[in-house]
């Protein structure tokens, strides 16, 4: 094992590499940080503590990224290493009772450290007692004594995890260094609203032991183009009391008609060289308006065209179960996001989550998406709001995350600038607005120059999470800006992306899906990172016309469908693909996470565009009408990371992932209403609405069509479609014909139109202003085997939807009960229930079904289920069950 030699210097870093030795002069103060590799091995032998054991057999580890395992299932044990010298120069900073500190920033689950042998310390409870404290900083104590100075000395930690998802030293810091003032100094500040936009910056000091305190603090305020327009300098003392407080209060700034300001201050104790630094991007005018432009066009047309292509959002008027789930996605979710929650990491860096980076991203996609649709004054006034804040908080490199200095491009950096691009490039096509383009392009570009092949450049494989395939996953959104700036740089740098993933330590996505067929195979099988790789493929494909691209994004598809897919339209356990129709349900085998679902429709929505193929409509459908709607509670708003089909749905308001990914998928719903399938309007999901659009012809005129639809549908399978031409003229009108449905008919006029199932029923005749289709189709039940992962056990569904039990609604489920040839008849047909006393008064939805079964021992059917549609059980808290005991020898 290599050893790192600590020495000190005030006012560089530098890092030389001489071995066996690392030689690291940490920045202004005597900490320094640890290296990023470590010795590490997976299970568990105490022996590993001991400075005597040889551990060169061991791989190499980066710290400040979380990895998995397919080896062990649960209970997951592994162990780091790493030795380094600590010179004696150090020596005098720990005497007089003063102690070393060590800092490996937060582990999951578990763990126990170890200094020469000698265990310092344990966050979190070892099983049989285990409890996990995965999101807790690790800061352990080390006396002078225990040290071996200008000797090696071992770090070793033991590390849990209850299950094999991310895992390990995740995030930092890493450093080690004496115990000084800000160790036993909390500081705290404030930055609040006065009149005419102006603020007042407030900085609080408590003291944690019994030592004096005395001190400066630097203040500056600096403009968006760096320059300082006010400073002030102040000292602080603190009694040597513990629990002392002090604050300081600086001038009242009032910026004129500037908007957006960098706050700084400086704190330094007399006679140390020990600081704390602090910046903010500071809003001050809260009420901020960008104004909307022409919608700009792309500067590379795809050379495949897309077969269908959707009407325009802002010509979508969604009314029923879809108007009324985007509208409570609209007010529940996205009105009330944590804005200060999810910009913190962009205002202060770094942030306070390796991936908090990727949340504005996300809601700014899905803020555009939804006011396009709306035009929400309200919503527009926010995302104008996050958007200036996060363009003003790019560096002048081009560099838009939220990671300090020596932890760039680590564990998931390039991720967040990933939903950066997508999030920017989303505000720039809805309004526009030039900056965030120029934004996208600076982070473009210094992807650009940091990763690749050359001399001097990083490898994007070593950048990211899981094999690479979190960071490549940028493919997607540069394969969007080339498109929108004809910069063949970021074209160029896609490819890079695809040589990478055949690199020694690549994921080899292209390679493993044309020699395996199957996506558990690739790489770690890690499905979010994965999807959102084949997704770049798929849109890289469109862009570039290579058919060899698009090959392994449809094996793919098929083996997710064939072997991988819930029956409510998600995939994964653990967020890993599992193996062939292992398809485990319960809320402990943490399946559908939120990220895949939205992933996934994205996927079908893309190869629908590509192909026009109503296979991929059929996934959006099922996706959409269970595993996205069921993730997000219609009363709360709030979102289920993972939402099981047996359990409780653990809805959380806080931040994460999937609370921000699911309200992206709701705001993608109207790319899939209705569109142009090779220039035929066409519907594609059924429910009331209003639309607008303007196509050509037969004869090659451009008119204006409107389209009203009354319907009840998912309640009843019968629409009135109103066609209003602004002409009478000779068109094609298309309707998509489900594959769950029968007895389609569409009828116009008198003349009937009969439909086959998944396949579009077209409708050309001369149309004129105020005619009808009345379509009217049966929504059959459907039963469903519970397969590998639920032998012996049935689920029912009606039309798109999967029907659960929700333990709120009903006083019992059965152990078993047995479906005989009238029983299956009633099953395929439930009986549709008035809801009037059988949902809560606070339930939001309408469909409740009872599904009755014999008494075991008598013939007559006196036994019934209330069961609801799976997007809307287990709002108010019940357990959901879609998979039924089923005694099949009966």
């Amino acid at each position: 094992m290599k050893s790192i030699l600590i020495t000190q210097k005030l006012k560089q870093y530098c890092l030389f590499v001489f071995f066996p030795i690392i030689f690291f002069y940490p920045a202004q103060s005597q900490t320094a940080h640890l290296p990023n590799h470590w010795k590490f091995k997976l299970g568990d032998n105490i022996e590993w503590a001991s400075p005597a054991f040889d551990d060169s057999g061991w791989d190499n580890m980066q710290t400040g990224a979380s990895w998995s395992t397919k080896e062990l299932k649960d209970n997951v044990y592994a162990w780091y290493r790493v030795k380094i010298v600590i010179p004696s120069s150090m020596k005098s900073a720990v005497e007089n009772g003063k102690e070393m500190k060590l800092c490996l920033g937060k582990i999951d689950d578990v763990d126990q450290t170890f200094f020469n042998g000698k265990l310092i310390g344990q966050t979190g409870s070892l099983p049989p007692d285990y409890k996990t404290k995965w999101d807790v900083e690790r800061e352990y104590i080390i006396s002078g004594n225990e040290i071996q100075w200008d000797k090696e000395n071992l770090i070793a930690v033991r590390v849990f995890s209850l299950d094999n998802g991310g895992i390990g030293m995740y995030q930092g810091p890493y450093s080690i260094g004496p115990v000084q003032w800000t160790d036993y100094i909390s500081v705290r500040h404030s930055i609040s609203e006065t009149g005419n936009n102006g603020f007042i910056t407030k900085i609080q000091f408590t003291n944690n032991s019994n030592n004096a305190f005395v001190g400066t603090v630097n203040y500056s305020i600096k403009d968006k183009l760096g320059k300082e327009v006010y400073s002030e300098k102040k000292q602080v003392e603190m009694k040597p009391e513990k629990g002392a407080e002090t604050d300081i209060t600086f001038q009242d700034y009032k910026p004129g008609n500037a908007d957006i300001f960098k706050v700084s201050f400086g704190i330094a104790e007399s006679g140390s060289s020990d600081t704390i630094n602090n910046e903010q991007v500071y809003l001050a005018n809260k009420n901020i308006e960008i104004k909307v432009a022409a919608e700009p066009k792309v500067v590379i047309e795809d050379k495949i065209k897309d077969v269908y292509t959707s009407i325009p959002f802002q010509n979508q008027i969604l009314q029923g179960y879809l108007g009324e789930r985007s509208s409570q996605n609209l007010e529940e979710r996205l009105l009330k996001v944590d804005e200060n929650g999810i910009m913190s990491g962009y205002l202060q860096r770094p942030g306070s989550h390796p991936w908090i980076g990727e949340h504005v991203g996300k809601y700014l996609e899905a803020a555009c998406n939804v006011w396009k649709n709306t035009h929400d004054p309200r919503l527009k006034k926010q995302m104008d709001r996050m958007m200036y804040e996060l363009v003003n908080a790019q560096l002048k490199d081009g560099y838009l995350g939220t990671y300090s200095p020596e932890d760039y491009w680590t564990s998931w950096d390039v991720w967040s600038h990933k939903y950066n691009l997508y999030g920017l490039l989303a505000y720039y096509t809805t309004t526009g607005y030039q900056p965030a383009l120029d934004a996208c392009k600076r982070m473009g570009d210094l992807l650009c120059t940091t990763f690749g092949n050359k001399s001097g450049q990083r490898d994007i494989i070593l950048s990211g999470e899981h094999v690479g395939m979190a960071a490549t996953s940028v493919l997607d959104p540069m394969v969007e800006l080339y498109k929108y700036t004809g910069q063949k740089k970021y074209l160029d740098f896609c490819y890079y992306i695809l040589e990478a993933w055949e690199q020694k330590n690549g994921p080899k996505i292209i390679s493993s899906l044309l020699e395996t067929g199957q996506v558990n195979k690739v790489a770690n099988g890690k499905a979010y990172e994965m999807l959102s790789n084949l997704l770049g493929l798929a849109n890289l494909y469109r862009v570039t016309g290579d058919p060899k691209l698009l090959k392994p994004v449809l094996i793919a598809w098929q083996d997710i469908v064939s072997n991988r897919l819930y029956i409510t339209g998600t995939t994964s356990s653990f967020e890993h693909f599992q193996g062939d129709n292992v398809l485990p349900a319960a809320d402990t085998d943490h399946i559908g996470e939120g990220c895949v679902t939205v992933t996934w429709i994205q996927l079908n929505q893309r190869l629908l565009a590509i192909t026009g193929d109503l296979k991929y409509m059929e996934q959006i459908e099922k996706s959409i009408y269970n595993q996205l709607f069921g993730a997000e509670n219609p009363e709360s708003g709030c979102v289920s990371y993972y939402t099981p089909l047996m359990g409780k749905k653990p809805y959380s308001c806080g931040i994460s992932c999937c609370t921000s990914s699911v309200p992206r998928g709701i705001a993608l719903i109207p790319y899939s209403t209705i569109g142009n399938v090779n220039n035929i309007p066409t519907l594609m999901l059924f429910g009331p609405a209003i639309y607008k659009e303007n196509i050509t012809t037969a004869d090659k005129k451009d008119i204006n069509l409107s389209v009203k639809i009354e319907s009840s549908f998912p309640e009843t399978g019968s629409e009135t479609i109103t066609l209003n031409p602004s002409q009478t003229c000779l068109f094609t009108f298309a309707l998509r014909v489900p594959s769950w449905s029968s007895s389609f008919i569409a009828e116009v006029n008198g003349k009937e139109y009969p439909g086959t199932a998944n396949q579009y029923l077209e409708i050309k005749r001369v149309w004129k202003s105020g005619d009808k289709i009345k379509v009217s189709f049966k929504i059959p039940g459907q039963v469903l085997n519970g397969g590998k992962s639920y032998p012996g056990q049935i689920a029912f569904q009606r039309g798109p939807q999967v029907l659960a039990f929700d333990s709120s609604l009903n006083p019992d489920l059965p152990k078993e009960f047995s479906l005989g040839a009238k029983e299956k008849l009633l099953a395929e047909e439930p009986e549709a229930a008035n809801c009037t006393g059988l949902l809560p008064k606070v339930w939001i939805g309408k469909q409740v079904y009872i599904v009755r079964f014999p008494d075991s021992k008598k013939e007559e059917t006196n036994e019934k289920l209330l069961l609801v549609p799976f997007a809307d059980a287990g709002q108010t808290g019940g357990d959901v069950k879609v998979w039924l005991p089923l005694n099949e020898n009966k």
